[in-house]
């Protein structure tokens, strides 16, 4: 007689997650309720609290996963041997056609995120220093091949990361996260003239 297999465990945290993730596609954070997500992913408020002291915690450990998943897809898609150029061009295009496929979300963690004081600030800072952490990665992979290029500091890459978020939050205000792709350019040419200043110069 085969042994019956065990049902597999039920992560309910990632399923909160979802949940808010899914309800803010429809409906403003604002207008959110705890009964809303808990509905959403048919769990009890019980089960809600004994992962997340309150909504807003949800929503910072939202915003955290959806980075990682971002720069999940960013490393899957980059090839540190490719011409780096041609990489910065579909690394960019990727990264805001994801944002863009996603508008009322992006919306929420982009503006929303900041309004619930300290905390989420504190997570945007952390958000933003793990794309620059990237970056900085991607500049001494390529320092192993160019040994004259100069490293790219950490304010520098906190400075790419905080302008290209500048530009999209602008489009966000603006209406127009259905158009973010049409970043691109301005984008990749911001990173290319800091990324090109860390060549070796000429005596």
């Amino acid at each position: 007689m085969r042994p019956s297999s065990s049902p597999e465990p039920v992560d309910h945290r990632a399923r909160l997650i979802d949940a808010l993730a899914a309800t803010l596609a429809h409906q403003p954070y604002a207008d959110t309720t705890i009964a809303d997500v808990v509905a959403r992913a048919h769990v009890s408020k019980r089960t809600f609290y004994e992962q997340f002291a309150s909504k807003d915690e949800c929503l910072v450990a939202l915003c955290e996963t959806l980075s990682q998943r971002t720069l999940g897809l960013i490393a899957e898609g980059f090839d540190p041997g490719a011409d780096w150029v041609e990489q910065l061009g579909h690394v960019t295009r990727a990264y805001l056609a994801s944002l863009q496929s996603q508008p009322a979300l992006i919306r929420t963690l982009f503006i929303e995120l900041l309004g619930i004081g300290p905390v989420g600030l504190a997570t945007r800072r952390h958000i933003q220093k793990g794309f620059a952490d990237f970056l900085q990665m991607q500049v001494e992979l390529s320092r192993a091949k160019e040994p004259g290029k100069r490293p790219l500091s950490p304010d520098m890459a906190m400075a790419l990361v905080g302008g290209i978020n500048e530009l999209i939050l602008h489009a966000i205000e603006q209406d127009r996260v259905h158009q973010l792709t049409e970043l691109a350019p301005t984008v990749i040419a911001f990173v290319q003239a800091v990324l090109t200043s860390l060549n070796p110069q000429p005596d």
